[in-house]
């Protein structure tokens, strides 16, 4: 008997409503699925693609059912009586259900113990509505407001609450063990690092069951459930977007997934209008996806949730005039810069504006350097600026003092001592991306040598470890420190490799690139996240080498870190389409922001382009002003107002906006931002995006701005939109264009929610 017949999957599953004895069904070598019958007849159907949800009648608690559609049979794909919220305090009894069009309405009384121990009545109402926002993705929107007219006093004891919970199936905990579990793919959030601690990035989930032939998916809409504190929940300190199995007395196992938690940090829910909101959405799955594949289809069922917020920080000006004010910012030399053995170099913040890290006034830092002079060069050549341009020449003529000829690597420091020890993304990034890139530029055949010998060395350690990086090693010995690992730095090793490919036109390097990517393409989802450019630059890489599906996938992966929420608790800005700075760091951070999209221009000019990964770079071509101190207020006599805070304040972390400093090393990337955006070339009306997608390519500054520029235009609003173009890059010289390839004006017409490849010739 062959292993995948004697492990045949045997399933028990729940056949009664709420309140019976499950049944034990057994089939061998085949599904059993929870009998249709065991939702009462007089449930509410709401249909939605290939599924039927059923919603309880009047006088019964609220809660669902979901079926779909096999072949001409409809077939649970839950179990019955999902409770819309779970814990003892929402016994959510409804007294009034009733279908318009494709929404459900729902309304009743529930029953909670108020803050002085009485009990109390609140009403409360609920929609359920089929939400056509993509063919492919049949979602559910589930919305409830409780009406509290005082604060309720939570249940804290056997089981945490408020949870969400959608119960799936039941089965023996003999089948489970044998087959049942091996036939799964979770994709869980919030994203972890390699060590297992959560971030607070993408509320959602995702399961394959491939034994039933299901795959589930849920989003939790965290924009809407402002009541998180730590009066209750603190959202992500204790929430998981996970599954969860429950023993039940005869044995079997339930299996459901939700907003979960174990703990909470208090009891008391306010008064007011309490939202609960979330979506739900199930497919037929009879394949047993790899979770790589699991990933694409998740991410592109969850792109069309991503609602963009078209509104403006109240400091947005333009990142023409920020990036200004940062190149006179940098310019201090009492805040940013730093004299060590004779030597300038730019702080890691500015003076005495972190409260986490004393000022290191006997080092610099490369990572600084590198984060300004790479935008700076490029910057220089459309303003020019004698002051500035001695100031990069003093750092430029650093650089090769971070080069170590007896470990054949670049250090991070400036003054070096004793044994180092290297994070790895530092290196792979500042050494073998940045380095070299402005060497180059600037014509130091010296600094691009440095990189390959670095390069050499990086190649060494990877074979070492199979690709398989970790977070700490020893520079001179390669030698692992720590259980931590960093796979994804293997995406900035893959850019590194074309980037040798480029200077030094040997093919061997675009192969080391491309056993890196197929690397990342096949590790597990859940070891990839660290830094998020990390992702990019594999994206990227990937794209440059035709791996167009890994390149996707890695993209995918990414936006598995970025916020998808706006965080009600912060009312001085807005973290929605930020990225989550690091693997469970819990805050998003001006520098990763950026170097979080900068490598998707590559990307798009390489022909990956699609309207989701728009919305975040347009969201944050908004939200990065708020990084700027003192944005919604008045701006002026701000000391080194143009340098960006390193954090904003998240709930998970009480606020804090600003504490970690301001980060000189993020200031390279204002002038990113105005050079992406604004600088080579311009739309009139500021509700349309236009970003450029040559400046990775850039190699000789002789050759920028490039006569032939690619740009995409994107139009995030939703309504048809007149744009009218300019090219600064052009310096009056008349520009020849084409949109999608067919010869345009500079005055064009662009759809609602679309965009549009243009080529500026001149």
């Amino acid at each position: 008997m062959s292993q995948l017949n004697r492990r045949g999957f045997v399933r028990t599953l729940l056949a009664a409503s709420a309140g019976t004895s499950p049944a034990l069904a057994y089939a061998r070598h085949a599904v059993t699925w929870p009998l249709l019958e065991s939702v009462p007849s007089q449930s509410t159907k709401l249909e939605h693609g290939l599924q039927q949800l059923h919603v309880a009648p009047a006088g019964s608690c609220l809660a669902f059912q979901n079926f779909l559609k096999i072949g001409d049979q409809w077939k649970a794909a839950t179990l019955p009586n999902n409770p819309f919220i779970v814990g003892e305090s929402f016994p959510l009894v409804t007294s009034r259900v009733h279908r318009e069009g494709s929404r459900i309405l729902c309304e009743g009384e529930g029953r909670a113990e108020g803050v002085d121990g009485k009990e109390t009545v609140y009403t409360w109402s609920s929609e359920i509505a089929a939400v056509d926002l993509d063919k492919d993705s049949p979602w559910f929107r589930f919305s409830t407001t409780l009406h509290l007219p005082q604060a309720i006093r939570l249940r804290q004891k056997s089981h945490v609450e408020p949870q969400i919970i959608t119960w799936l199936s039941a089965s023996s905990t003999l089948m489970e063990g044998q087959s049942g579990s091996w036939r799964r793919v979770l994709l869980d959030q919030p994203t972890k690092n390699s060590l297992g601690t959560a971030g607070n990035d993408l509320p959602a989930i995702y399961l394959l069951d491939q034994t039933l032939g299901v795959e589930t998916m849920m989003f939790f809409d965290l924009s809407d459930m402002g009541w998180m504190s730590t009066e209750n929940l603190p959202r992500f300190l204790v929430y998981r977007c996970s599954s969860l199995a429950r023993i039940e007395s005869d044995g079997t196992q339930r299996l459901g997934i939700g907003l979960l938690a174990d703990q909470a940090t208090g009891d008391l829910l306010p008064a007011g209008q309490i939202r609960f909101t979330y979506w739900l959405m199930q497919r037929p799955m009879k394949d047993l996806l790899t979770a790589q594949e699991a990933v694409v289809r998740w991410m592109e069922a969850l792109l069309p949730l991503f609602e963009e917020k078209l509104a403006w920080p109240a400091c947005a000006t333009s990142w023409k005039q920020f990036a200004a004010g940062t190149v006179a910012d940098l310019q201090d030399k009492n805040s940013a810069l730093v004299e060590v053995d004779g030597h300038t170099g730019l702080r890691a913040y500015v003076k005495a504006s972190s409260k986490l890290w004393a000022d290191a006034p006997h080092n610099f830092e490369l990572m600084t350097q590198a984060d300004v002079l790479w935008p700076s060069l490029l910057y220089l050549k459309l303003h020019p600026s004698a002051g500035f341009s001695r100031e990069c020449q003093e750092l430029l003529a650093n650089l090769p003092s971070f080069y170590h000829a007896n470990t054949h690597s670049i250090s991070n420091d400036f003054a070096l001592r004793g044994d180092e020890r290297a994070d790895s993304w530092y290196p792979f990034e500042n050494s073998l991306i940045k380095y070299p890139m402005i060497g180059s530029l600037a014509d130091s055949q010296e600094t691009v040598n440095h990189f390959l010998d670095a390069f050499r060395t990086a190649k060494t350690m990877a074979l070492e470890y199979n690709y398989l990086f970790p977070i700490y090693y020893q520079v001179a010995t390669l030698r692992a420190e720590g259980a931590g690992t960093n796979y994804a730095v293997g995406g900035l090793y893959a850019w590194a490799g074309i980037l040798a490919h480029k200077l030094t036109g040997e093919t061997r390097h675009l192969e080391e690139a491309r056993r890196a990517i197929r690397v990342l393409h096949t590790v597990a989802p859940e070891r990839l996240f660290h830094e998020p450019q990390e992702l990019a630059f594999g994206a990227l890489a990937a794209a440059e080498l035709g791996m167009f599906d890994a390149a996707k996938y890695l993209l995918y992966e990414q936006l598995r870190m970025f916020y998808w929420y706006s965080d009600s608790s912060q009312k001085s800005h807005d973290i929605r389409g930020m990225v989550q700075a690091a693997a469970s760091i819990l805050y998003p951070a001006f520098k990763e922001n950026v170097e979080a999209i900068l490598p998707w221009t590559g990307v798009m000019k390489r022909g990956i382009v699609f309207e989701g990964l728009l919305r975040f770079m347009d969201q944050q071509r908004r939200n990065n002003f708020y990084f700027f101190e003192g944005c919604s207020a008045d701006r002026t006599n701000i000391p080194s107002a143009f340098i960006p805070f390193e954090n904003l304040g998240t709930l998970e972390l009480a606020g804090m906006t600003g504490n970690v400093g301001k980060e000189i090393y993020g200031a390279g990337e204002s002038l990113w931002m105005y050079l992406m955006f604004e600088a080579l070339g311009h739309v009139e009306d500021r509700e349309l995006m236009l970003v450029n997608l040559d400046l990775l390519d850039v190699i000789k500054a002789t050759e920028f701005p490039q006569q032939k520029l690619n740009f995409v235009l994107y139009n995030p609003t939703s309504v048809d939109r007149s744009a009218k173009l300019d090219f600064p890059a052009a310096k009056q010289k008349p520009a020849r264009l084409s949109a999608n390839g067919k010869p345009v004006d500079t005055a064009l017409e662009i759809q609602k929610k679309s965009f549009l490849r243009i080529l500026a010739e001149f």
